[in-house]
């Protein structure tokens, strides 16, 4: 696991492309070994008979991988598993249901061609990811008023960081006030399709963006192809079945029914949000303009528009009751501006860390032989990062367990790296010697306070922030949006930092996947707190004065505006994954099967939300390789997050004095380390999230959070 991690990591991120290409051909040696021992029956066999006192007979034994069972054998003696602790129970039943779930219990030649089956499902799976993080397209803006639309937005000097690799056949000049060649980088597709009033140019920079990496479609036909071949194979009705099997959630049927209730109870809301952007095109483009109808590349436009104009009018309504108030500013693209940066948000994080768990975060330096933002063998040495302050790292101590971990922060993008946002761990944390051979039957007692018999974890944090525009990157300007995204992948990191268990198997985020995504929401929410906001994490970066709590205020309300549209979207993808990976997958390979873009098509129809036929953002989406048939996991961790923060953190920040504050802070925040993340995947999820609660989670929180 140690290897196949860092070779997880390097694939994705290293500044060099020898390194990335050698780390891809580790990844897959490696994942063909562990193939090959999950398909060995010998293994399997000696886990049965010497763990489970079972000879094999009886295939239908041990399968529940919650279960805790003390059985005694034939002879009235209790199992070898029967005298383990629960957390070696639970170890024991996920090996061995991760032995069936890859066909130990076929005969040898069905177990050769599942093996086969699964490297050829790698190699797509790599191929998929790779294509994402590899592949560019470069398209012309023809015509002077699209040119002068695009610069009025993205200066030239940074467009000229955005636009990376141009091919040298069609150079644009900086000057050209014709054409202007733009590429399908997403934070450049992003920013134009937020801010520009230019309905063509949005329509454009929106049709080359979406049809960026076709030869993907090839890739996730094939890829669904043979996950449901595999998949069928070892038994199972279809690739959604094999995945969910071992998810908080149990079935599709399970995930279609929380699908449905979660649409049912948010539809209304998501039918105001597009009423409010229709009247609002109409306003600003004619009552003709496309037919009257929101088109998908009016969605980042409108809701932008619309946030900052809500912004807006609440401001002005609290100072024409508060004239006295002194924090009004008439441009409301100024409310936000600057108060937001690297900096700052990762002061935030130290800060949140110490009051709520008692934990130092202390930036330490790294060793050369220690980056991956250098291509060693082409740049002797020089960093490539488009911001200079490149890769940080940060030592993790606590005031009574000592010292806790490694998280690097690789924040800013650069070419080949991985264009998404995401959390990946490098060294597991896991127990090293164990002097009661059963394991650590309490994760949050009897610990070695000095950590000396515990391999301590080391993670990444991989982001694609704003370029710095200035001499270090710790006061590159971000958006709220991106501090959003930096807390989410915050609080995996914390997630697998704090958890202490027997495995590495079981360690931090290495749990039920629809409930890993719970720290990262919880975490991602002090981020929009307004208490946090304007105590802590939002700071002038010229002035130094922190964001005024009622600005705070504003900035909390605009996170519910198009909430509806949101969560709408996310059913539909939540819709899309589970159909491309069902019982009748979409792929064009099977006899009448439909296409994976006729299915994105359908769904989209279906429940009304903005399409543009023969566009394909699907082969771009690359949670279908990592989180494939688990997308829905995200809409569901959200609604445990979201009455997780009501029930234990934002009643308990809302405290009087400040002694009463930290005091609760440090409450909430034990219970919620030591109730949950400290166990990481080592206990039922379900259990987990009622311990912390002392209850049954609802889902009412979540909806309580919408417009």
């Amino acid at each position: 696991c140690t290897v196949i991690d860092a070779a997880e990591l390097c694939r994705s991120v290293h500044a060099s492309p020898s390194w990335r290409r050698g780390a891809g051909d580790a990844f897959g040696i490696l994942s063909e070994y562990i193939g090959n021992l999950n398909a060995d029956a010998n293994l399997y066999l000696s886990l049965r008979r010497f763990v489970f006192d079972d000879d094999g007979k009886n295939e239908n034994d041990g399968n529940d991988f919650n279960s805790n069972e003390t059985t005694s054998n034939e002879n009235g003696l209790m199992t070898i598993l029967a005298q383990l602790s629960p957390e070696y129970q639970r170890m024991a039943h996920a090996m061995r249901r991760e032995f069936e779930r890859d066909g130990i219990h076929l005969t040898y030649t069905k177990r050769e061609e599942a093996r086969e089956l699964n490297n050829v499902i790698v190699g797509l799976e790599s191929l998929f990811s790779n294509n994402i993080t590899e592949k560019t397209k470069h398209y012309d803006i023809n015509g002077e008023e699209l040119v002068r639309e695009v610069d009025k937005i993205v200066p030239r000097h940074v467009l000229g960081r955005l636009v990376r690799t141009a091919p040298a056949a069609a150079p644009t000049a900086p000057s050209s006030t014709s054409s202007l060649t733009l590429s399908s980088d997403n934070l450049l597709t992003n920013t134009l399709l937020a801010h520009s009033p230019s309905a063509a140019l949005r329509k454009e920079v929106y049709l080359q963006s979406h049809t960026s990496i076709p030869e993907n479609l090839r890739v996730l036909d094939s890829l669904v192809r043979h996950r449901h071949l595999h998949s069928t194979l070892l038994g199972y009705p279809s690739y959604a079945h094999r995945v969910l099997s071992d998810r908080m959630v149990g079935t599709p049927e399970r995930v279609h029914e929380f699908l449905d209730r979660m649409e049912a109870r948010s539809r209304s809301v998501y039918k105001r949000d597009m009423e409010v952007m229709l009247n609002a095109k109409r306003r600003m483009e004619g009552a003709a303009s496309d037919h009257g109808k929101i088109e998908p590349w009016d969605v980042p436009f409108y809701t932008s528009l619309i946030k900052a104009q809500r912004q807006h009018r609440r401001w002005k309504e609290d100072h024409d009751a508060n004239p006295a108030g002194g924090d009004y500013d008439e441009d409301e693209s100024s409310q936000f501006a600057g108060y937001f940066s690297v900096e700052n948000s990762i002061e935030g994080m130290k800060m949140l860390v110490r009051d709520l768990f008692g934990i130092v975060m202390k930036e330490v330096e790294i060793p050369t032989e220690e980056r991956w933002d250098v291509d060693t063998l082409n740049n002797a040495g020089q960093s490539t990062t488009t911001s200079n302050g490149g890769l940080k790292k940060f030592d993790f101590h606590h005031e009574e367990d000592g010292p806790l971990g490694t998280m690097y922060f690789d924040l800013h993008p650069r070419d080949g790296k991985f264009v998404h946002a995401a959390h990946f761990t490098i060294r597991c944390g896991r127990i090293r010697n164990d002097s009661s051979g059963h394991g650590n039957d309490d994760a949050s007692n009897g610990r070695d306070k000095s950590n000396d018999n515990h391999q301590l974890p080391i993670v990444a944090l991989v982001c694609n922030l704003s370029p710095s525009s200035t001499s270090s990157s710790s006061q590159t300007s971000l958006s709220h949006s991106e501090v959003e995204t930096l807390y989410h992948e915050f609080g995996h990191g914390l997630h697998s930092l704090l958890s202490r268990t027997s495995f590495q198997h079981l360690s931090g985020t290495r749990a039920a996947m629809d409930f890993v995504e719970t720290p990262s929401h919880l975490f991602e929410t002090f981020s929009r707190d307004p208490q946090f906001l304007s105590s802590t994490l939002a700071r002038h970066y010229l002035t130094g004065l922190p964001m005024s709590q009622r600005r705070a205020e504003h900035l909390a309300l605009s996170h519910t505006d198009f909430r509806g549209v949101e969560v709408q979207t996310q059913i539909v993808h939540s819709r899309f994954d589970q159909a491309l990976f069902g019982t009748e997958p979409c792929s064009a390979s099977f006899p009448g099967g439909a296409s994976s873009t006729e299915m994105w098509e359908r769904l989209h129809e279906g429940a009304g939300v903005p399409f543009a036929r023969g566009t394909h953002w699907h082969s771009r989406f690359g949670h279908l390789v990592t989180y494939g048939a688990g997308y829905y996991g995200y809409l569901y961790a959200q609604t445990f997050a979201a009455d997780i923060w009501r029930s234990i953190l934002s009643k308990r920040m809302s405290s009087s004095s400040p002694e009463a504050l930290a005091a609760v802070r440090r409450e909430g925040g034990t219970k919620i380390w030591k109730d949950m993340l400290i166990h990481g995947g080592a206990k039922d999820p379900k259990v987990m999230i009622r311990d912390v609660l002392d209850r049954e989670p609802s889902v009412d929180p979540f909806f309580q959070g919408m417009s």
